[in-house]
């Protein structure tokens, strides 16, 4: 059986996604059925979960069933990120839709949403994930690859474009 690791959503970085390809944000009391099905005790699992939520944050816990993901708030799938100028790194996508696409560099993180009130946000970690990079041509758009397949057995991939006038 697959090894099943829950972390505080804080705690997902790189090494996480190095070290598992997906990820779900624990988020109904439903998912704990599903789990058990995995062939993982019900006690031992609910005692994982509190033990990585503090306060109001919650957990995430690695998926060990996937193509097709069951039905989740959140799923976060490990991804290969191109830039436009040819950089290859690594990130995750949030759900089949990559409405989130994170970018990792650096030990950093640089998340880009596709929701438009968070159009600013994108800008200022476009500016910083450039400077990272030390690029001083475009890095939008990026492109993303994940291994995985949604629901109707299409490629999570993409492009993704940093939206907005000037970004």
């Amino acid at each position: 059986m697959k090894e099943f690791l829950v972390l505080p959503e804080s705690k997902l970085n790189e090494e996480a996604f190095d070290r598992f390809p997906v990820w779900s944000e624990h988020y109904d009391w439903d998912e704990i059925e599903e789990i058990e099905r995995w062939g993982l005790d019900r006690e031992y699992v609910l005692d994982l979960f509190s033990q990585n939520s503090p306060g109001n944050e919650h957990c995430v816990y690695t998926m060990l069933e996937s193509n097709p993901f069951p039905p989740r708030m959140r799923i976060f799938i490990r991804a290969m990120v191109r830039t436009l100028d040819g950089h290859q790194l690594k990130g995750f996508a949030m759900n089949e839709d990559a409405y989130v696409l994170t970018v990792f560099h650096r030990g950093k993180t640089f998340p880009f949403s596709r929701h438009p009130a968070l159009a600013s946000y994108n800008k200022t970690y476009k500016r910083q994930l450039m400077a990272s990079l030390g690029a001083s041509s475009d890095i939008f758009p990026l492109c993303y690859e994940t291994g995985f397949n949604d629901a109707d057995g299409h490629p999570i991939a993409g492009t993704f474009v940093c939206g907005g006038p000037g970004t």
